[in-house]
């Protein structure tokens, strides 16, 4: 599908500007909008258009002042985050905070799960993300400020049963953000990467589009939901943070849980998986 832009032309100056990816729906849009209430201009990417536009009018009729700006663009293709880099380029727009939050999920045996889906799933989450961060990072760096979100998972911590590959795609997110993190604090840089882990997230497509409508995983008390999970990040950007798992008192639950034995940890991830 080619890229399609939808927005009137921007008076640039003087606005710090948020791009997030997968900010039609869920997460990415709660992210949005507490990125409009703090007087930021948006840029939005997501697939479809129609749920971009819906977005864009959802947030203008909550902060008729913001300007956002959306972009049509399936992230799991080759060449995506150079597409969308060029993009702002040329429109001149600095990104001042990138927000990854696109993403999706396969659950079942691994023989059994559509082999292009979950290579379509490795693009987003691996080879999209970090080609994005790789190209924003350097901008960033030039002018010694800016910030990164990264959507990790909860799932990132052990190795997930029937959710093999979507929590090893996770477990990159989660380390390749902290690594990045260190990394720019020892060049002395004011540029941080913050990745985000969240339990499982009730109130989006994800459950029905991972096919885990009969699972445990979305019944249970750890639980959050999307705006719970964007809150909690975007306090923990603003204070510096390189990790939140949001959700009162589940960061000291994975902290605690995380001690025991790897095996232990296959069985309790099972046990949440299991239909």
């Amino acid at each position: 599908m080619n890229d399609v832009l939808v927005a009137e032309k921007m008076n640039l100056a003087g606005k710090r500007t948020a791009l997030i990816t997968g900010g039609s729906s869920g997460i990415g849009l709660e992210f949005a909008r507490l990125f409009a209430r703090d007087g930021y201009r948006l840029l939005l990417v997501a697939n479809p258009l129609k749920e971009l536009e819906d977005a864009k009018n959802n947030l203008l009729d909550t902060y008729p002042e913001s300007e956002v700006l959306i972009k049509a663009q399936d992230l799991a293709q080759h060449g995506a985050a150079e597409s969308l880099y060029d993009f702002t380029k040329e429109n001149d727009i600095q990104i001042d905070v990138l927000v990854n939050c696109a993403g999706f999920g396969t659950y079942g045996f691994v023989d059994t799960i559509d082999v292009d889906r979950e290579l379509s799933m490795l693009q987003l989450h691996v080879g999209t993300l970090y080609h994005i961060n790789r190209l924003y990072v350097r901008d960033m760096m030039d002018r010694d400020c800016g910030q990164i979100i990264n959507m990790s998972s909860i799932s990132a911590f052990q190795p997930n049963p029937y959710f093999a590959t979507y929590g090893a795609s996770k477990s990159f997110v989660l380390n390749f953000s902290r690594a990045l993190n260190f990394e720019l604090c020892e060049k002395g840089s004011k540029v941080r990467v913050m990745a985000v882990c969240p339990t499982a997230v009730k109130g989006t497509g994800f459950q029905d589009a991972a096919g885990m409508g009969k699972t445990k995983t979305f019944d249970s008390w750890m639980c959050v939901t999307p705006d719970v999970v964007a809150r909690d990040a975007y306090r923990a950007m603003e204070r510096g943070k390189d990790l939140v798992v949001p959700g009162r008192f589940l960061g000291i639950g994975r902290s605690l849980v995380c001690r025991l034995p790897t095996n232990w940890l296959m069985r309790i991830s099972r046990y949440q998986l299991r239909e």
